[in-house]
C-alpha cells in the first residue's frame, strides 16, 4: 500500500511540475529542406551550410561536431539531415521564445556567397535535460538575386 501511494506523489508532483521522466527520442537539430534560387531559376550544385550560431557568417563553426551542409540538385532543392539524441527528462517551458534564430550559408558554383540570418516563428515549449531540444523542421527558399528567403518552422 506503500508503494501505491509513493507512485501517486510521484506522479501528481511530475504533472505539477510539467516534468515528463520519460526516454524519448528527440530533434537537437531540425531536418532542414529547401531551393536555392537566382531571379527563380533553381540554382544546382551550391553548398548549403545551416548553423545556430549568427556570428559565423559561413555557417563553418569548429565547435560543431556534426556540420549541417548539403549540396543542391539541379533544381535547386537541397536536405540537411537533422540531428537527434536520446533525452532522458522532456519538461515544458512555460516562458518559451516564440522564435528560433539561424542561418543560412550558400557557395554557388560561380563563386558567390551569400549568407543570412533567419528568424522563424515555431519556437516550442519543451526542454530536455541534458540538452536542449530543437524544432523538427525548417522549410528555407533563398533566391539569390533578391537577397532574401524565406523560412517556416515546423
Amino acid at each position: 500500500m506503500k508503494l501505491d501511494r509513493a507512485l501517486m506523489l510521484v506522479l501528481i508532483a511530475t504533472c505539477l511540475s510539467s516534468c515528463l521522466p520519460l526516454p524519448v527520442h528527440y530533434h537537437t537539430r531540425p531536418d532542414i529542406y529547401g531551393t536555392v534560387t537566382r531571379n527563380g531559376v533553381p540554382v544546382e550544385r551550391a553548398k548549403i551550410g545551416y548553423s545556430d550560431d549568427l556570428s559565423q557568417s559561413h555557417c563553418d563553426s569548429k565547435s560543431d561536431s556534426y556540420p549541417a551542409t548539403a549540396v543542391s540538385a539541379n533544381d535547386g532543392a537541397f536536405h540537411i539531415e537533422g540531428a537527434y539524441s536520446f533525452f532522458h527528462i522532456i519538461y515544458l517551458e512555460p516562458h518559451a521564445p516564440d522564435t528560433v534564430s539561424g542561418r543560412i550559408c550558400v557557395e554557388t558554383p560561380d563563386g558567390q556567397h551569400f549568407s543570412k540570418d533567419l528568424l522563424m516563428n515555431g519556437g516550442n515549449g519543451v526542454g530536455s535535460i541534458p540538452d536542449n531540444a530543437s524544432i523538427d523542421q525548417i522549410i528555407i527558399n533563398c533566391d539569390l538575386a533578391k537577397d532574401a528567403c524565406t523560412t517556416k518552422a515546423q
